[in-house]
């Protein structure tokens, strides 16, 4: 769409080469490939760990490109099938495979969702879709084909949420989260998670590997007073009025305690009102928007 139906080479070749770790990848002009070859080695090692491969698992690599993961995969894996729309990156993929001597990938080029059932079932898939993130129909082929492990690779946060919350409804949680900085100085980060299913995984934690160099001021908690939650749920909630003490009761109950007995009856036998679910679900909204909880 954006370069058009066909390219031709004016002068040298019509491709280049570049090297991640080991392997050598030859890129056409049509192919993707990532613009930082450092921390791209960061980001497929990390892809590689979190697919825990032993050697006999068969492995998806959806938005495969020219191969970059498949073949970082193939190391572990018994066998990678790599899926991608593009005909020319398809084609690179192949001689890239070649060119490392790799013979356990094999390339196809389509939709995801119209191949599921050409393919043999994959232990793990992996996806590294562009920043639009996964279409509807790729997220119910891969709970279709229900693997064990999905490597999330993400170029941006928001759509990253909305399809794990999908992957969260069909069956899988997080496991683990690892950002890597591949863009310096701007605001984008890709993002690995690792997926797995939730009848596999007893326990109830989420290991997130976290390594700031300073508190990012998107994160901080926002100034927030008594009054200023009132007034946001007031403005927010049609007019609803909510006493403080409600507020109190809702932050005592996720851990926000700023001093023991604050808002308590000093009296024994004093009846004190409880918060109505109503409120509380707006407080706990106020409490989320000033990024409290």
């Amino acid at each position: 769409m954006i370069l058009g139906s066909g390219t031709r080479a004016l002068s040298g070749e019509d491709h280049i080469e570049d090297r991640i770790g080991e392997l050598t990848y030859r890129i056409s002009s049509k192919s993707f490939y990532q613009a930082n070859p450092l921390q791209t080695r960061v980001l497929y090692e990390t892809a590689l760990s979190y697919a825990g491969l032993t050697g006999k698992e068969t492995v998806w690599d959806l938005y495969c490109g020219t191969g970059t993961i498949s073949l970082f995969l193939a190391r572990k894996a018994e066998k990678v099938i790599g899926v991608e729309v593009i005909p020319d990156a398809i084609k690179n993929a192949d001689k890239n495979a070649r060119l490392n001597h790799i013979d356990n990938c094999e390339f196809i080029v389509g939709k995801a969702e119209d191949l599921v059932d050409r393919l043999e079932r994959a232990d793990v898939i992996v996806v590294d879709p562009p920043r639009k993130g996964l279409d509807k129909a790729v997220v119910d082929t891969i709970l279709r084909s229900a693997p064990e492990r999905i490597v999330y690779v993400s170029c941006d946060s928001a759509t990253l949420a909305r399809d794990l919350r999908l992957f969260a409804e069909g069956g899988f949680r997080v496991k683990k989260v690892q950002p890597v900085d591949m863009f310096p100085h701007t605001v984008h980060v890709e993002t690995i998670v690792l997926l797995c299913r939730k009848a596999e995984e007893a326990d109830r934690h989420i290991s997130i590997e976290y390594y700031p160099e300073g508190r990012h001021m998107e994160t901080a908690p926002l100034d927030a007073s008594y009054s200023r939650i009132v007034r946001w749920i007031e403005e927010n909630y049609n007019g609803m009025k909510v006493h403080t003490l409600y507020i109190a009761q809702v932050k005592r109950k996720y851990g926000l305690i700023e001093r023991k007995n604050y808002h308590k009856s000093t009296k024994p036998d004093a009846k004190v009102p409880e918060c109505p679910p109503d409120k509380e679900a707006a407080i706990v909204e106020a409490l989320k928007h000033f990024r409290m909880i």
